[in-house]
């Protein structure tokens, strides 16, 4: 035996037997089987929040702060780890200079793949499997995430190119609210010398309803404006004590899985759309800081 064939045997333990060959169908079965048990977990989620509250609640705390999640994935992580805040894969965390505490599970969400053409030639695309940990899961401290503008701050951005008209009066007839769309002439009418907080809960409810074309007053149209109101307000810091979401629409109930998830898409991409005004008018105002503050 050369030198070379000794260290070759001595790294292979000791012997030159080959190694497994890679079994390509039992790794694409392992994968299916993971992705699987996501989609399971989302559609036991979602079956859950339609009849208990409490876990509905916790699922829109969940989305409201990851609000550029998917439904599918905040479902997952409501379901998983629901006091999350920030997540990231272990190799992210690890250029943090941050290390996974041990015996801690990761968190197992899907992410977009590549592209594929089905059999009958429509467009598809594959999912993959990633595991993500909190940054309660870490060495890090937990700093919590808050907006630091006031509240009238908070209140113009959700005004700020606003989709309808705005109009301010003294009083709107025949309602209790602050705050009322009217679809006939496409317009919000706020109602002079209001609270600023219960301005910001009514005008982004009744976003919500401009956003989801939502005209009548059915149980569940209110259900879901409350519901998107309720997000918001978590993510900005906005009291929701006053918000109503005591109890689960019957029509929701009578719902499957993926129609509860389609209910739930529906005011996720409307609180997305808000979110990214908002977003707009804060970035503005910051670089407007940093100019003033180069200025000095």
């Amino acid at each position: 035996m050369n030198n070379f064939d000794e260290i070759m045997a001595n790294a292979n333990g000791g012997n030159n037997q080959s190694k497994k060959p890679f079994d390509k169908n039992a790794w694409i079965e392992k994968k299916q089987q993971e992705r699987q048990e996501v989609y399971d977990l989302m559609d036991k989620m979602a079956n859950e929040i339609k009849l208990d509250i409490n876990k509905y609640k916790q699922y829109l705390d969940v989305q409201g702060r990851f609000d550029k999640y998917s439904v599918g994935n905040a479902l997952v992580i409501a379901a998983s780890f629901p006091i999350a805040t920030q997540l990231k894969e272990f190799d992210d965390w690890k250029d943090s200079g941050a290390f996974i505490k041990k015996g801690e599970n990761g968190i197992k969400i899907l992410e977009p793949g590549d592209s594929f053409t089905r059999a009958d030639g429509s467009s598809g695309v594959s999912y993959n499997v990633k595991k993500m940990f909190d940054i309660s899961q870490t060495t890090l401290k937990q700093k919590p995430k808050t907006i630091s503008y006031d509240d009238k701050i908070k209140l113009t951005a959700l005004l700020k190119d606003c989709p309808v008209d705005i109009k301010a009066v003294d009083t709107i007839p025949n309602s209790d609210s602050v705050v009322e769309w009217n679809k006939n002439d496409n317009a919000l009418y706020v109602q002079r010398g209001g609270e600023t907080n219960e301005i910001f809960r009514q005008l982004s409810k009744e976003l919500t309803r401009v956003g989801l074309e939502e005209t009548g007053n059915s149980e569940l149209d209110n259900f879901k404006c409350n519901s998107t109101s309720y997000m918001l307000c978590k993510k900005y810091g906005i009291d929701v004590s006053n918000i109503n979401i005591n109890s689960i629409p019957e029509s929701l109930k009578n719902m499957s899985a993926s129609e509860v998830r389609n209910e739930l898409t529906s005011m996720r991409s409307v609180m997305e759309d808000i979110n990214t005004r908002m977003s707009a008018y804060f970035e503005t105002i910051s670089k407007s800081q940093k100019n003033k503050e180069h200025e000095r």
